[in-house]
Formats: C-alpha cells, structure tokens, sequence
C-alpha cells in the first residue's frame, strides 16, 4: 500500500513548523511584529492539527480515532480566533468584539469538547470504517451520528472566515496592496479547504479532510508577502535615507578609508563650494581650509574612533551676486556689496565599521553655527557688560555695547512721551562711543515711526533718502539705520532701540540677530522696572484713596528723625482720627463710607503743607508729616498748631456727596520729633496718647503730646495690666457698705469692689472700672463680683447671718451680654441663693444704650425675685418716659445731690425725685449721706432710706458679719 496522505500530514506539519519559527525570527524586527506573532501561533497550532489528523487517518480502534478527533477540537478553537485576530491586524480593523465573541464560543466549545463521549463532532461512532484512495492508500473513516453541536462549531468557522474574505476585500479596495492581494488568494484557498474538510467531516462528501493542506498554500502565499513587504521595506528605507542626506541642512561627506571623497550633499558643497566636494578627490592629500583643522580627527576616525570637532572658523566661498537687501518693504533702492563674513562651523566625525569591526567608510558631519556663535557672544557681553545698579545705568551700558559690536556713530533707546502722542525722548543715547544728553524729536516719517508700527526695520544703505523729512538723520549724516521694537512679555510696546551708522552696514544677518536680543533684554529690563514701580506703589501708597500708607509712613519718619537728630532740626506729627465716620459707615454703607474718605484726602491735600507727607494709616485714621527744618521747638509747636487747627476746621465743613451732607469732623494728636522720640514707632505713640486724650476731652480738638501724658498712659497701661491679672494674684476684695431706714435699722447693704495693687496700693473704683469698660475686662471683674458675692450670701444663708438685702452694681457692659439672665439664674441655682435677697443697681446712661434690651432683661432679672434700683437717678438724661417703662422698685439720689445740702443749695431735684418715687410707688435711697444736717432734710422732703458715712463706712468681710451679729 502506497502512503501518501499522512506523510503529506507530517510533511505540512514540519512546513508549519518552519513557518512558526521564521515569523517569531521576522517579529523580532519587523514593524508588522503583532502579525507575525499571530500568524506563528497559527503555524504552531496547524502542525500540531496535521498530525492529529494523520493520526485519525491512521487509527485502527474507535478509543484512538476519539482521542485525536478530540485534541483536533481542542485545537481548532483557539486556531480561528487567532484567524480572526491576524487579519483584523492585518488590516488594522478593529475586532474587539468579534475576538471577546470567538473567545466565548471556545470556552462553550472546550466544554462540550470534554463532555461529549465522542468529541464535539458525533454524539455516537458506530464504527472505523476503511477508505481506498485512489493511489491505494487505506484511511480509517468514523461512521456514527453527528452531533448537533457540529453545526455550532460549524457556523462559527464560516463566520471567522467571513470576516476575514470581506475584511480584506475592503481593505484591498482601499489600498490597492499587491500584499493584500496574495493574502487573500492563499486564505481564499484555506477558505475552500476548509469547506471541503466541513463536507468530508460531516459525511458529505466520501474522502478525507484536506484542510491542513489549504493552510500550506496560505502558508506559502505568507511567505510571499512577507518578503514583498521585506523588499519595499529596504527600498522605502534606502530613498528615506537619501533624502534624508540629500535635503539635510547639516553638510555631510562620506569617504573612503583611504581619504577619497566618495560622496558629498548639497549643504556641504554650500559650505565648502562645488569644487571642494567632487568625489575623488582625497581630503587628506589635498585638504582645504577645514580640512587641515581636522586633519588629526579625521584620522582618528579612519582607526575607527568617533571624534567631534569644532567650532571652528572658516571663510565660505564667495559668490559673485551676494548682496543686501532692506528688509523693510520700501521703493527699490540700491544694493551695496557686502564683504563674505566670517562664520563658524561644528560637527562630528565618526566611522562606520562590518562585522569584524573593520572601517568601511568615514561620515563627516558639519553644522553652521555662525548665529549661535553670534547670539552667545552678544549674551556673553550683555551679562558681563551690564552690571548697572539703575535704571539710567543700565541702559547707558546697553547703548555702549552696542555701539562697540558694531562700531556704530549713534545708538539709543527711546520711549513715547505718554503726555504727548508722537514725541519721542531717549533715555539713552551714544555719539562716537560716548553717553551725551537725550533729546526728544518727533516719530513722524522717521524710520523710527516704521519700527513702532510694522517691528524690526535694516536700512543697509541710503536711510535720508528714504525719510527725506528726518531732520535728526541729516544731522548725523546717516547712511544706514537699525531699529527693534521693545516689547514686554504680553507683546505690549514699550519703547525702540536704533543704531544710526555714517556707512552702508555690511552683515544684516549679525545686526539683526544682536539688536534683536539686545531689544529683548531692554524689553525685559523696562517691563521689570515698571512691575517694581507698580509694586512699590502698592507697597507704599493706599489703593482707596492714593496716600501713603503706613509703611511708607514708618520709612519717611525714620529717615526724617534721623537727619533731624543728626542736624539739630525739628519736624512735626499730626495724627488724625475722624469722629463720626462709624455711624456713616455703619448706617449707609462702607460705599458711602469710601466716597467720604475720599473727600477726607482732598482736603487733606488741600489744606496740608505741599513739603508734608499726608498718610491714611487704615480705617478712618489718618497722619500728617512735617519734614525737619532748621527752627527751633519753641517756633514749631505754634506752628504745627496753626496747621492742625486749618485741618480741623477743614473737616469739619460739610463733605456733600450726591444729596446727602456729612458732618465728620476729628481729633487730632501733635507731637514735635525728635524732642517726643528717637524712633517712628516712638513718636506715633506719643501721637496716639495725645489723641487720645483730645478724644476723651470731647473730640473735635487739637492735643499736643505732653509728658504728663505720657505718665498718665502709662499708669493707664499698668492699671490695665494689673487688671488682667487681679483676680487670679488674689488682690480683689469685697467692702459691704449698710443702708439704714429712718429707724436706723439695717435693711440691706451695698457690696463695693475693692483692689490692692502691690505697686500702687489701693486703686479706687472710679479709676479702673473706667478702664476695664473700654477695655472688655469688665465682664471678666464682674464675673468675679457675682461669684464671689454670691458665695457668701449662700455662707451667711447657712449661719442664719443673711442682711435683708444685698446691692450689686451691675455693668452695662454685663447687662448687654445676651446670655447675662441665663448666666445670672445658673449662678443663682449653683450657690443656692434666693433671687429675692438680692438687689441689683444700674445706671440709667448705661441703660439707655439699648433701652428695650434692657427692659427685657431686667424684667426677666425681677421676676427671679430680684429688685432693681437706679443708680445716680438725675445725673443723665432722666425721663419719666423711659422710667415709666423700666421694671425699677427703687431710685437712688446721688451723693452730688445730697452734698448741696450743706451749703444750703437748691433741693429742688431731691424734692422732686422723691415725688416721682413716691407718685410711681418706688422706694427712694440717698447715698452719700455724711452729716446729721443732711439726714434731717432728706427726712423733710419725704426720704426714709439712707446710706453714708453717717451711718457706716464701707466694712470688710469680718466687720460686716461682726455688724450682723449686733441687735
């Protein structure tokens, strides 16, 4: 029996072998790696399948035929998604879902594959029944049931291939590949191969599948294509190559290891001259100028070495036509012969060696760098020439430096007046290599005009008979002119830089180049000193109303009080501080609030000295500085008072602003430096204090500085001080001062706070409560106050010691606190105290700060139990208005009142408190009662209630409990 069939099988399975082997080889430097990968894996997988199907040809039981029929299933799964995948890489069609399809249908596939007896393909082989061929060859065919999963797999084959014949149709429609055409001859043949396989497979047809051999022709045809696409390749990569040479703008010489000159491109004849590059010749016998600079290099390279060379210097050929021309658009104009220029080279020489390291040829690289040779050189000038410590240095050296790179008669810089379109002032100008004073002239048809509207502008030649009506080019007998605009980094034009030559210039490409960057640097330099101006205004000046601000206040002042200390002179402070600008700011508005500010600077302008330094310091506080002269002290102070009171007056005219009229007025403090202190902050302070005490004496007045100012101060500040820390040091302390009837008998006594300062020994209540009210201590002194007289009404409680009743002073400040009731009633509950032993004492100027709060408030405090009694009842804005609506029990009058007494003075008011008292049913109390003479009066017009020295002097704690034992 002849065999040919399946050694064709193993015949094809070796050829895919090959073939796997060979596009792994091609992937590794192929650009199409992913196809050759693909298609490996497809070779791969065909040889395993050739000789699974030789082996179903071959087997001789049921079990063998079943086991190579189902690894020929396992395998052909992956086989067709890796089809799928390889032509839609092929021709770059997106396949994703088609792939993550395929490769769901190789899992149900696998699966089916396992648990189906006999494989995928039949549900029940009868028998292996023997084929003839017609050479004689004898194959085992399966007789049995087909499986409908078959058909499944069957459907999936043809929808792979589907995809791939249409794929690739569109895709040689498109490109019209000859590749893509080969391709699709050798799957189309796979594709009828592949049929004739389903038909033999599923009884159709009496013969054995040929679908291996199919794969060979595709195979084949693969091979093909991959050496078309292996061949265009190299031809595509060799013109890229020689285009690349050729159209380089880097001269490049290749030559032989013996020095021959076997090729050379266009940019190199353009450096060396035609004449120079014509192959034959032999750089190293014949070197040319650039030759003989790397003569040395050159055979370095030729033993095989790399070597980079330059800069180097070299003169190009000269060309007969080589003129300049205006680069600005203008009517035609001579040209003037320009001398060749010197120009610079650098590159690389480097050899290109075989396998065994031998040197085949010799690659020499030229680059011109002549303008980064230029651009380096005028940097390098520009940072080493250009160490100015200003503005006007800075530019003379730039002007200078140019003169000297081009040796150029005139060279400036000029900025537009900005008061005046179309003038022009320099501030910098160089004649003859020397700085000469600026000028101004006008832009009209100047060239300089041409530079500001079109940008950079080279007349090489004939500049005064292209501006005719130039006055300043016949001046300097001007036959050439350069100029660039100044631009900062937003493209905004600042300003020109022109060089005006008595000759044609002769290296446009250089001047260009060098006045370009010295533009840019002026440029740089003019948009930096306008940002520091911008940002020194900022620092120094107040964006509401354009003063001075504080800063700058502290940096005058110092500056002033040391020339004045150095030179015996006298100076003068003013600060200001407005009176009523809350109420406008908080009524209309901190708009309103900014315009009237505004009107406050105006006349502060106006009204100053025009040498004075006019400051806002923030807020509505404002300074005047007087600079130091040569007066005396004594000569000064009238007269920075005669400037105060100007400014006083001044503000306190109407300010009208739209319909409304303001009345601001102000306080002003003086002082006279350095007599009021060595430093600023020194002299603002005694300035402050002196305010302070215009303030307190009524505002709209004019205060100097004073030493005995400054000690009240500071006895304010060692008293604020002290404060802070009284409580917690143990230096307050509670006096009780009885109240006695007209029986004398004890109803209830007033708790006075007492404090022992270590330094300033007793310090009496009307002079630190002030203090702790402005400064918000208070609530801290009167938390104290409460706690502590609390605690010992709930002492005295438990010793059955408790006074009918006990006075507290309470602050407005306390009372305006929203949580004072809530606070007052939990202290209350703490220490176990009945509201009803308490009374509580407050001033109706404190109430009449927020009249219906208070009412509020004290209604809630009385209805604890509390009484409620009005301190120095007639010393303030008493109203029975008011008084009818206050929840008070009691009225005291106040000791001013009862003092009048003894000199036989008016009771007028005391007789008319008591009516008051006694027509509203309230109880009335005179405080300050001290003599016998006074208590019989008081008892004449009706009051029964007195406290005094009279009767008791304040008592400490252990005198009033010794006082409560008493009957």
């Amino acid at each position: 029996m002849n065999g040919i069939l399946a050694p064709s099988l193993y015949l094809a399975a070796g050829l895919a072998i090959y073939a796997t082997l060979s596009h792994l080889l091609h992937s590794r430097q192929s650009a199409r790696s992913t196809e050759h990968r693909l298609f490996a894996a497809m070779c791969a997988l065909m040889a395993v399948l050739a000789v699974g199907s030789a082996q179903t040809y071959q087997a001789g039981t049921v079990e063998a035929y079943t086991r190579a029929l189902t690894l020929n299933v396992y395998l052909l799964g992956p086989f067709y998604v890796l089809f799928a995948a390889f032509v839609a890489a092929h021709t770059r069609t997106p396949a994703r879902w088609l792939i993550s399809g395929l490769l769901v249908l190789l899992v149900i596939t696998w699966v089916v594959n396992t648990l189906q007896p006999y494989s995928m393909q039949y549900q029940v082989i009868d028998e292996l029944r023997p084929l003839e061929l017609p050479w004689g060859e004898t194959v085992a065919l399966a007789v049995g049931t087909i499986s409908p999963w078959f058909g499944f797999g069957v459907l999936a084959v043809f929808l792979v291939l589907g995809f791939a014949l249409t794929t690739l149709i569109r895709h040689y429609r498109r490109y019209r590949q000859t590749t893509t055409l080969l391709l699709l001859g050798g799957i189309g043949v796979f594709v009828l191969f592949t049929l004739q396989g389903v038909l033999a497979r599923g009884g159709a047809l009496e013969m054995p599948q040929l679908a291996p051999f199919g794969y060979v022709v595709m195979v084949v045809m693969m091979s093909l294509v991959l050496n078309r696409e292996t061949s265009e390749r190299l031809r595509d990569s060799e013109s890229r190559f020689r285009a690349l040479v050729e159209q380089s703008p880097v001269g490049i010489q290749v030559l032989t290891p013996q020095g021959e000159i076997r090729q050379c491109n266009a940019a190199w004849e353009t450096m060396h001259g035609a004449q120079a590059s014509l192959p034959g010749g032999n750089v190293l016998d014949r070197p040319d100028a650039i030759d003989r600079h790397i003569h040395e290099p050159l055979k370095d390279a030729l033993r095989g070495h790399y070597r980079e060379i330059g800069p180097l210097p070299y003169t190009p050929p000269a060309r007969p036509d080589q003129s300049a021309e205006p680069t600005d658009p203008g009517p035609a104009t001579q040209t003037t012969p320009l001398i060749t220029p010197e120009r610079w080279l650098r590159g690389c020489i480097y050899p290109l060696q075989d396998a065994r390291g031998e040197v085949q040829d010799v690659i020499v690289m030229q680059e011109d760098i002549t303008a980064a040779h230029r651009s380096e050189d005028a940097l390098r000038l520009i940072a080493e020439g250009l160490q100015a410590r200003s503005r006007e240095e800075f530019f003379q050296q730039l002007v200078l430096k140019l003169s000297n790179l081009f040796a150029a008669d005139h060279a400036l810089i000029g900025i537009e007046d900005p008061e005046k379109p179309g003038v022009v002032e320099t501030v910098a100008l160089c004649t003859a290599g020397q700085i000469v004073e600026n000028l101004r002239y006008d832009l009209a048809e100047t060239p300089c005009e041409r530079v500001l509207e079109i940008g950079t502008c080279i007349y090489p030649c004939d500049v005064q008979q292209r501006f005719p009506a130039d006055e300043m080019l016949v001046e300097m007998d001007a036959e050439s002119y350069l100029g660039a605009p100044l631009l900062d980094s937003q493209g905004t034009l600042l300003g020109h830089i022109a060089m005006v030559n008595r000759y044609p210039v002769e290296d446009v490409d250089k001047a260009m180049e060098i006045l370009g960057i010295m533009a840019d640097r002026a440029g740089a330099e003019l948009e930096r000193l306008h940002t520091e101006e911008h940002i020194h205004a900022l620092a120094y000046h107040d964006s509401l109303t354009g003063l001075a601000n504080r800063t700058r206040l502290h940096d005058d002042l110092t500056r002033h009080i040391e020339e004045a200390t150095a030179g015996h002179l006298h100076g003068g402070l003013i600060l200001i501080d407005l009176d009523h600008f809350k109420t406008i700011n908080d009524a209309l508005g901190h708009a309103v609030g900014d315009t009237v500010l505004g009107a406050v600077a105006d006349r502060l302008r106006s009204h100053a000295p025009g040498d004075a330094l006019i400051v806002r310091l923030g807020g509505d506080e404002f300074a005047v500085v007087l600079p130091p002269c040569a007066r005396v002290r004594e000569t000064l102070e009238p007269e920075l008072q005669a400037i105060a009171e100007r400014i006083l007056e001044a503000l306190q005219r109407p300010i009208i602003i739209g319909e409304r009229t303001f009345g601001v007025g102000a306080s002003l403090g003086c002082v006279c430096y350095p007599d009021a202190g060595e430093s600023s902050a020194e002299a603002l302070r005694h300035a402050d204090i002196a305010l302070y005490q215009a303030k307190r004496a009524g505002r709209g007045g004019v205060q100097f500085y004073r030493h005995a100012l400054q000690d009240e101060a500071h006895a304010r500040l060692q008293i604020e001080d002290g404060l802070r820390q009284a409580a917690e040091r143990d230096e307050l302390d509670l006096h009780y001062q009885p109240q006695f009837d007209a029986a004398e008998r004890l109803i209830g006594a007033e708790a006075l706070l007492r404090w022992q300062h270590p330094e300033m020994g007793q310090v009496p209540p009307d002079l630190f409560i002030p203090v702790a009210e402005e400064t918000g201590l208070i609530h801290g002194v009167g938390n104290w106050v409460l706690e502590h007289a609390l605690m010992q009404l709930s002492q005295w409680q438990a010793g059955n010691l408790q006074p009918p009743r006990l006075a507290l002073n309470l602050s407005p400040w306390q009372l305006a606190r929203p949580d004072f009731v809530d606070q007052f009633q939990a202290r209350l509950r703490r220490h176990g105290v009945d509201g009803h032993a308490l009374t509580l004492e407050v001033t109706e100027s404190g109430l009449l700060r927020d009249l219906p709060d208070a009412i509020t408030k004290l209604g809630a405090l009385r209805r604890l139990g509390m009484r409620i009694a009005l301190d120095d009842f007639g010393t303030g804005y008493s109203s029975l208005a008011y008084l009818r609506d206050l929840p008070v029990d009691e009225l005291k009058i106040d000791k001013s009142f009862v003092k009048e007494l003894l000199a036989g003075g008016d009771r007028t008011l005391i007789e008319n408190i008591v009516d008051i008292a006694r027509n509203m049913e309230l109880d009335v109390i005179a405080e300050g009662v001290e003599h016998p003479e006074q208590r019989e009066q008081l008892l004449a017009l009706g009051c029964t209630r007195f406290q005094g020295f009279l009767f008791s002097a304040p008592l400490t704690h252990e005198q009033f409990v010794a006082r409560l034992h008493r009957p």
